[in-house]
């Protein structure tokens, strides 16, 4: 027997020891960069098309879970339509922006939790939950426990957004990391480990693969530059120079202006807990 929860956390740790030496949501601790991310899905298709996706799948004054609920450009939405919404969101930049959505929308059906989802224990979340949901937020180191953490607050249906195949911007760091640091960088591990500890578990999800292309506009070559400077930790004027040549030969020309395009593909998990074949407790 393949043991998958163990090759996802093998899988977690070795990205973050190539990296930066942080989790996922460590990248986000700036506000404004968060808030870039906040106005960016506001117009993305792929992102609005989230939005409609759970939206569809509320009834009026339902309950309603978001792990890693970002700037709020889902939780927002969701909660206009839902009784309740929970939105747990660990990075500070994110935090602050889904805060001041929440004030800025006069939202009063908002619990708010500014944790790991690992560190949360279940009385705080305040169960049951009509729909759970985490939208390319499974961060988690156990994936395991996080998933039967997910199971064991949520009567309804459970929906996972993740990464499938190399995305471009793991491509990038794999390409990048090692002439900037002289060492490799792993990805985060992807939807087909998700899908296989679910089968183990004795769920059988549906799954949907999804596949958009993001362009992504700097409004001149210094932008994009400076932008992947600070993405690659990129100080030394040699350093800067391997991304000025790296970005020479990926950018675009576009009015002035330099554009990235690129393809991502993902998949959406999801199950009702009534077909689970296994207890909520674990």
């Amino acid at each position: 027997m393949v043991d998958w929860n163990k090759l996802w956390i093998d899988a977690q740790w070795q990205n973050i020891d190539s990296g930066r030496g942080g989790e996922c949501w460590h990248s986000w601790e700036d506000k404004e960069r968060a808030k870039e991310y906040f106005h960016h899905s506001l117009r993305s298709p792929a992102a609005t098309g989230r939005v409609a996706d759970i939206c569809s799948m509320i009834q009026p004054g339902g309950r309603v879970l978001d792990i890693g609920a970002g700037p709020g450009n889902i939780a927002i939405p969701v909660a206009k339509i839902a009784g309740h919404l929970t939105a747990v969101e660990p990075a500070p930049g994110m935090a602050a922006v889904l805060r001041e959505q929440i004030s800025l929308e006069n939202m009063d059906n908002i619990l708010f939790i500014n944790k790991k989802w690992d560190d949360i224990d279940i009385e705080e979340l305040r169960p049951p939950y009509d729909l759970t949901f985490a939208s390319f937020s499974m961060g988690m180191i156990d994936l395991k426990a996080s998933i039967e953490k997910m199971m064991a607050v949520t009567l309804g249906t459970i929906v996972i957004f993740w990464h499938a195949g190399i995305q471009s911007w793991d491509q990038e760091s794999m390409d990048i990391w090692p002439l900037l640091h002289h060492k490799p960088f792993y990805p985060v591990p992807e939807s087909n480990i998700i899908f296989n500890l679910l089968y183990s578990m004795g769920i059988y999800p549906d799954v949907k693969v999804l596949r958009h292309q993001r362009k992504i506009v700097y409004d001149s070559f210094e932008h994009a530059l400076e932008t992947y400077a600070g993405r690659y930790d990129a100080k030394e004027p040699e350093q800067r120079k391997v991304l000025e040549d790296y970005l020479q030969k990926k950018l675009y020309h576009l009015e002035g202006k330099r554009m990235l395009v690129t393809t991502n593909v993902s998949m959406r998990l999801s199950w009702p807990m009534c077909q689970a074949t296994v207890s909520r407790t674990g």
